[in-house]
C-alpha cells in the first residue's frame, strides 16, 4: 500500500523499534471521534474486518512529510485536568458541534508527551517536532465541516506541561479541577492506571517505584492528585490558561471556557447544549444525577485525612487563583 495516500487513516498506536518512534495506524474514513474517549473509538475499528488485514506502519519521517502536505485543522483548545472533575462533559459539548475535533485523552499524544521516557537523548527541539507532527494528524478533518481541534490530555500529562505549551504556545488552555474529597471517592471507586503504582512511569518525583509499590493505595492516589494540583498551580499565571471547578459546570461550557477559547455560541446552541448536558457524559444513554453528596458521605475518616494531607492546600489556592 502507499505511504502517499493518509488520507482517512488516523495514528492509534506509538510503538519504538529503535531510538525513534513510528506509528501504527487505523482506518476511519470520515467517522468523527464523537465517543466520550478517543480510545473507545479506536476500540472498535482497530476489529473491523478492513483494520485487522490491513494494519498499515510509519516512521515519524512520513508524519513530517503528511503535515507539510495537510497540516490538518487548527488548535482551539486544550483541556488537562485532576481526573473524574468534569472534563468529559466539556469535550462532549464541544464535541456536540460539528463544526469541532474534539481528541479526548488520545493514547498516541499521550505516549509521545512521554517520549523522554523511550528516547531520553532526544533534544527538546526533536521532541517538539513529534509532538506537532503527531496532532497534525490527529487533527485531519474528518466530517467535512470541523473547523477548530480540541484536545483534552490525560491527568498525568499536566507534567508535561511546559513541553506541551512550547510546542503549541499560542493555544489557549484550561486545568480543571474538582473537590478532593470528591475526586478520591470517584478514583476509590475505580482506580485508573495512572494511579497504579508503577504503571506509565507516572512515578512521583518524591518516592522511589519500590515505596510507591509498597504504599497504601488510596494514599499514593492521594499523593498524586496533590502533586497534579501543585503542579497546575506552578503554571499560574498564564494568560492562556484558565482555572475550571467542577462547580461551574455546565454553565461555563457555554459561558466563560467558550470565551476562553473564541467560541459564540447563539441561543439555540446553548439550549442544545444544555439538553445535552442532561446526560451522563461518560454513559449517554443514561440521565446525568448529581453525585457530589453521595461521594462526600462515602468517604472515610481515612480518606478525607489523605485529601487534607496532600491534597487540599494545592486545591484551596487553585481556588484563589481561580477567583482573582
Amino acid at each position: 500500500m502507499s505511504e502517499q495516500g493518509l488520507d482517512g487513516w488516523v495514528p492509534f498506536r506509538i510503538f519504538w523499534p529503535g531510538p525513534e518512534p513510528w506509528v501504527e495506524w487505523c482506518y476511519l474514513g470520515s467517522r468523527r471521534f464523537t465517543d466520550p474517549f478517543f480510545a473507545t473509538t479506536m476500540h472498535f475499528e482497530v476489529a473491523t474486518p478492513f483494520n485487522t488485514l490491513f494494519r498499515r506502519h510509519t516512521p515519524m519521517s512520513e508524519l513530517a512529510r503528511w503535515r507539510g502536505e495537510s497540516p490538518g485543522i487548527e488548535p482551539g483548545g486544550f483541556i488537562f485536568h485532576m481526573s473524574r472533575c468534569g472534563s468529559t462533559l466539556i469535550t462532549r459539548l464541544l464535541a456536540a458541534s460539528p463544526e469541532h475535533l474534539v481528541l479526548s485523552e488520545p493514547e498516541p499524544l499521550h505516549a509521545m508527551a512521554r517520549s523522554h521516557l523511550r528516547a531520553p537523548a532526544a533534544p527538546v527541539e526533536q521532541r517538539i517536532e513529534w509532538l506537532r507532527c503527531l496532532l497534525s494528524a490527529l487533527a485531519q478533518p474528518r466530517g467535512g465541516a470541523e473547523r477548530r481541534r480540541f484536545v483534552k490530555f490525560d491527568p498525568w500529562d499536566v507534567f508535561m506541561l511546559p513541553l506541551l505549551l512550547q510546542a503549541f504556545p499560542r493555544v489557549p488552555w484550561l486545568f480543571v479541577y474538582r473537590d478532593p474529597v470528591e475526586v478520591l471517592v470517584s478514583n476509590q471507586r475505580g482506580t485508573p492506571i495512572f494511579l497504579s503504582p508503577g504503571m506509565l512511569g507516572a512515578e512521583l518525583p518524591d518516592l522511589d517505584p519500590a515505596q510507591a509499590v509498597a504504599m497504601d493505595p488510596d494514599e499514593f492516589a492521594a499523593r498524586m492528585l496533590g502533586a497534579i494540583l501543585r503542579h497546575a498551580v506552578s503554571r499560574f499565571p498564564d494568560p492562556l490558561g484558565m482555572l475550571v471547578n467542577y462547580s461551574e459546570l455546565p454553565g461555563a461550557i457555554w459561558g466563560r471556557i467558550g470565551r476562553h477559547f473564541g467560541l459564540d455560541f447563539t441561543d439555540a446552541e446553548i439550549e442544545r447544549l444544555r439538553q445535552a448536558a442532561e446526560a451522563d457524559a461518560k454513559n449517554p444513554g443514561r440521565k446525568f444525577a448529581p453525585d457530589s453528596e453521595s461521594k462526600r458521605r462515602e468517604a472515610s475518616p481515612h480518606t478525607r485525612a489523605l485529601a487534607d494531607a496532600w491534597m487540599l492546600e494545592a486545591y484551596t489556592t487553585l481556588e484563589a487563583v481561580r477567583h482573582l
